[in-house]
């Protein structure tokens, strides 16, 4: 039975986006006891900190339980602020309408948008193999998992260096317990990165970079062809990832017979919260 994009998809897709969000917060504590990496359950959903400049420091899966509440929102709000970090909420459009009723009446306003999209997989499913220039290799020993986090920092940063939270952030995903962890290489250099985690059936695609000098050579492409594969091969039955709306990312993927599923906000307090 074909796979819709409604509220029992977002209800998938979104649990597990939060466990996700729970082990970012426990491999960080395990990395550096003595960071203060926190998470908060609530509304339904999960709150995480994992420094004072995470891209992190977000709140993911709220609302999609039933109502939330004035007081919940207050909870999330002294959670944040008592780390003086500024979180973000991950809202699903599928959530119940309170959250955006509470979230606005406290002054919480949208600043992006990130779209929600996926595939299902079978065992008739085809996936073409990656671009014969492009090199897909694993990541496997710790070493080389440290370099994977490496170029991870340096792809999403460029053509800025990283930020020490960026960089931060590379060493967290490079822990990854059960990750596939891919390199691509183009004429014998690192080209860009990647990651499939695999959990409940669902084939989790992320971490994409492509370096600047290998951009528009199919690099990405061949990186998410060859996760689908991994995928279809550990018998998932869907296929997920995320995307700025209208990006190139998107346009690859939907190539790949991915849909958007949905369009998630991401909303933060305008300021500080009266607590």
């Amino acid at each position: 039975m074909p796979l819709f994009a409604d509220r029992d998809l977002a209800l998938r897709i979104e649990a597990l986006v939060a466990e996700e969000m729970r082990q970012f917060v426990d491999v960080a504590s395990a990395i550096d006891p003595d960071a203060g990496s926190a998470r908060l359950d609530v509304a339904g959903g999960v709150a995480c900190y994992v420094g004072p400049e995470s891209p992190v420091n977000q709140a993911s899966g709220l609302g999609l339980g039933g109502t939330v509440s004035a007081e919940e929102v207050y909870a999330l709000e002294r959670f944040y602020h008592e780390r003086g970090a500024m979180g973000v909420v991950n809202a699903c459009p599928l959530a119940d309408s309170s959250l955006f009723a509470v979230l606005g009446a406290r002054g919480w306003n949208a600043v992006t948008f990130e779209n929600v999209l996926f595939r299902e997989l079978d065992a008739a499913a085809i996936v073409p193999a990656p671009d014969d220039h492009v090199e897909i290799r694993f990541a496997e020993t710790a070493e080389q998992r440290a370099y994977w986090g490496e170029l991870v920092a340096l792809g999403f940063a460029a053509p800025e260096a990283p930020t020490e939270a960026e960089r931060q952030l590379g060493r967290i995903k490079a822990e990854w317990p059960d990750g596939h962890f891919l390199f691509a290489y183009v004429d014998g250099q690192p080209a860009g990165t990647a990651e499939l985690h695999v959990d409940g059936g669902v084939g989790w695609l992320s971490a994409d970079t492509t370096l600047p000098a290998f951009r528009g050579r199919g690099v990405q492409r061949s990186l998410q062809r060859a996760r689908l594969s991994i995928a279809l091969e550990a018998g998932c039955d869907l296929a997920v990832s995320e995307s700025s709306p209208g990006s190139g990312s998107q346009r690859n993927m939907e190539r790949l017979g991915f849909r958007v599923a949905y369009t998630r906000t991401d909303l933060v307090l305008v300021a500080r919260p009266v607590l």
